[in-house]
């Protein structure tokens, strides 16, 4: 078990940054949205902005120890993500608006996908 996880330890990190990053996009959709009732698409994106900026200091400091060239890898890693934003806000409103799928449940089925499609491009061209 523990040669697995050395094997993969890139991959569980990026797991357990992504999750610290997404606790911090729910938590922020939840403010804006619920508590000072903004528009939930709105919400989401600026709740996804901010787990992006967290996941990208915290993958390429600890990570993928990669702070060289930050600026273009930022470009990179968001690009990435804005394209899983619009994937993951796609497959979020179709969950809530067309099935009643509750947002938060909706949110996490799309963050899950969009996640791993997130993780494969950031190690093979990001972070390569």
């Amino acid at each position: 078990m523990l040669d697995f996880l050395k094997k993969n330890r890139i991959f569980f990190t990026y797991v357990l940054i992504g999750t610290i990053a997404t606790l911090l996009d729910m938590a922020i959709l939840y403010i804006l949205s619920d508590l000072l009732s903004l528009n939930y698409i709105l919400s989401n994106c600026i709740s996804v902005f901010c787990g992006i900026s967290l996941s990208f200091f915290l993958n390429s400091r600890y990570n993928f120890k990669k702070t060289d060239r930050i600026a273009i890898k930022f470009i990179y890693f968001a690009s990435v993500c804005i394209i899983g934003l619009l994937v993951g806000s796609s497959i979020f409103v179709f969950l809530y608006e067309n099935l009643g799928i509750y947002k938060f449940i909706s949110k996490a089925l799309s963050v899950i996908i969009a996640g791993v499609l997130q993780f494969l491009f950031n190690k093979h061209v990001t972070f390569r």
